[in-house]
């Protein structure tokens, strides 16, 4: 008996998978043989180039297994696709037909029957075929009629099992996105809202060490008891209403001591309904803005912050125009203080402006104070001291009280008439410390 050794092909493979699935096929062959006397049949899998055995069963010994191949030329199934019609022998060592056709004498068999599966949308998807080293009566259209209704019924099997294929693939693709969404999804089912989905978003903000699936909201997310969550839910369900939820607060445990800790979501909890419009469940999705939220407030307090200042700044900067033009000798005198209270104010506001208006070193303060007063060539200042933080109300009004001291004591230096200590141009170092 000549047979094909080689691997099914791919498509060939998933057939005998297809084929393996139908829980019938087995009774349906056992029927075929116990009906007809004959002692192999089979379900194959046919296309132009393969022949492949998808279920088998052998009484005879013919030694076919199931994803067994043969030549496909060599069969009478290539007839059968080509023509759509079924073979039916009773023996062929005298049969008109096929008493000199070479595939009888080839697998050494006498009687015969195969009919097409096809499909509903007419492609050929293979045969059911029976065989035997002696004759059999087969000629009977019932034992015909029997054989066309298994086919029907296996190719029938067939599309279903495809249709439920595409469905789990489909059903997995959309599991897959569920999972991945960036905001929180959950479904909830029944009147208790027991959670029966929750995607990973949702769980990494509940905790994922939570037990979630198949239990209620209110046993796995106790600590919104008080926060009307499970309220809105209630109301939802009941009146088949969907609900949207902006900036609402929530305080979730973040931690195995239950320690609250702060959130805001925009959420919807949307109605699921069956075919009679009664609600079985809830969807709901939502987005964790607590950064956004915190943001918002931060730049609300940054902007009344910064009015603020610059209120303040500009009074600044009145009080330093008055007492630059108060008590001024000349005009260039005047200018001269102006510019230069006006450049440590700047200094100052650079401080502050690196450290976000939050606060500032003392010990930058001063040293940017001090700088217009140093040189490369000379040192009056050591600076030294703990590590001081200022608020930045207490920044300005220091800086420029330092700015002030120095000017003074950089124009009235050490004189017969005034007390020493005060640095002066030329002079040696002195030592500020604080």
């Amino acid at each position: 008996m000549a047979r094909v050794e080689s691997g099914a092909e791919q498509d060939d493979s998933a057939a005998v998978e297809a084929v393996g699935r139908i829980d019938a096929v087995s009774s349906i062959l056992e029927l075929v043989l116990d009906s007809t006397g004959l002692g192999f049949g089979a379900v194959a899998r046919v296309t132009d180039t393969s022949w492949t055995a998808c279920a088998v069963l052998d009484r005879i010994g013919f030694g076919l297994p199931v994803g067994g191949t043969l030549e496909v030329a060599t069969t009478f199934c290539s007839e059968i696709r080509a023509s759509s019609t079924p073979i039916v022998i009773d023996q062929a060592s005298t049969d008109q037909v096929y008493c000199s056709h070479r595939t009888p004498k080839m697998y050494g068999f006498e009687s015969y029957i195969a009919v097409p599966i096809i499909l509903r949308s007419g492609e050929i998807f293979g045969t059911i075929c029976a065989l035997d080293p002696k004759p059999a009566k087969l000629s009977d259209p019932k034992t015909l009629k029997t054989l066309q209704l298994f086919a029907d019924l296996i190719g029938s099997q067939l599309e279903l099992d495809e249709t439920l294929a595409d469905l789990r693939a489909e059903r997995e693709h959309l599991h897959t996105l569920f999972r991945q969404m960036p905001s929180m999804m959950s479904v909830v089912r029944g009147p208790d809202h027991i959670l029966e989905m929750a995607n990973d978003a949702y769980r990494r903000f509940v905790g994922e060490e939570r037990a979630l699936i198949g239990r209620s909201m209110r046993e796995t997310l106790p600590e919104l008891a008080s926060q009307g969550f499970f309220e809105l839910r209630d109301q939802v369900y009941r009146t088949g209403r969907p609900h949207i939820g902006r900036g609402q607060r929530v305080l979730l445990a973040g931690d195995a001591e239950g320690t609250l800790e702060e959130h805001f979501l925009d959420f919807i909890y949307q109605p699921m309904k069956d075919a009679e419009g009664r609600v079985i469940g809830i969807f709901s999705e939502a987005i964790n803005i607590t950064d956004h939220k915190r943001a918002l407030d931060h730049q609300g307090l940054l902007i009344n912050e910064l009015n603020h200042r610059v209120k303040n700044t500009l009074a600044t900067v009145q009080s330093i125009a008055f007492q630059s033009l108060k008590n001024a000798e000349t005009l260039d005198h005047a200018q001269e203080r102006l510019e230069s209270r006006l450049m440590a104010l700047a200094r100052v506001h650079d401080v502050l402006t690196r450290e976000s208006w939050d606060s500032a070193e003392l010990r930058t303060i001063v040293h940017q104070a001090i700088s217009p007063f140093e040189s490369v060539d000379l040192q009056r200042f050591v600076l030294s001291g703990p590590a001081i933080k200022l608020p930045p109300r207490q920044v300005l009004p220091l800086s420029m009280a330092i700015h002030e001291l120095l000017t003074n004591a950089l124009k009235y230096g050490p004189s017969p008439c005034r007390p020493a200590g005060f640095p002066s141009r030329g002079t040696s170092p002195q030592r500020a410390r604080r």
